[in-house]
């Protein structure tokens, strides 16, 4: 296994640790990511996963889309969850060679610049739900260079806020979401 599927994989399981335990009146409340509801959160995570997945299966760039959830959200998700999760162990599939959101590279390069999403995503919905956030300073000291080099880009785009100063001894975590546009206070 290589440190980014271990990364990617670790910062997933802490997200879905998070959507299990959102209570059912809890979808509606609002979070940091603007105009998104805690149910808006999952849908867009669910998208970026299929994304991620056909990508990682054909080696072709897979943009993000809303997908059709229906009712059930958290069997949208866990359907969504199993499918990358069995894609990523397919022999081989880190080694596939294509051109990704990133760029010319690997899927294994790939899933280095996809684990910031988890982990945002984890943290946005934890706060807004109420519930403890499953993110770690190891897992955002990985994501912190690849967001660093592409923060002016994703800004642009509209997928971080403007950044948010925190002390310079905060723990990496808090250093990642002041970069991510965040408020870890």
């Amino acid at each position: 296994m290589s440190l980014n599927l271990r990364n990617y994989t670790k910062a997933l399981y802490g997200l879905d640790a998070v959507v299990q335990r959102v209570p059912d009146d809890r979808w509606s409340a609002p979070t940091p990511c603007d105009d998104w509801t805690a149910r808006d959160v999952v849908v867009h995570c669910i998208g970026v996963m299929e994304a991620l997945r056909a990508q990682a299966e054909t080696g072709k760039v897979a943009m993000v889309s809303t997908p059709e959830v229906g009712d059930d959200l958290l069997e949208a998700w866990n359907t969504a969850r199993d499918a990358i999760l069995e894609e990523l162990d397919n022999e081989g599939v880190l080694a596939r060679q294509g051109n990704y959101w990133i760029g010319p590279g690997t899927v294994d390069d790939l899933l280095g610049f996809a684990l910031w999403d988890p982990l945002t995503h984890s943290w946005d919905l934890a706060t807004a739900t109420g519930i403890e956030a499953a993110g770690s300073d190891e897992l955002a000291a990985a994501a912190m260079p690849v967001i660093q080099s592409m923060a002016p880009i994703l800004r642009e785009m509209g997928h971080l806020g403007d950044p948010i100063e925190v002390p310079d001894n905060a723990d990496s975590m808090s250093q990642f979401l002041g970069l991510t546009g965040r408020d870890p206070a």
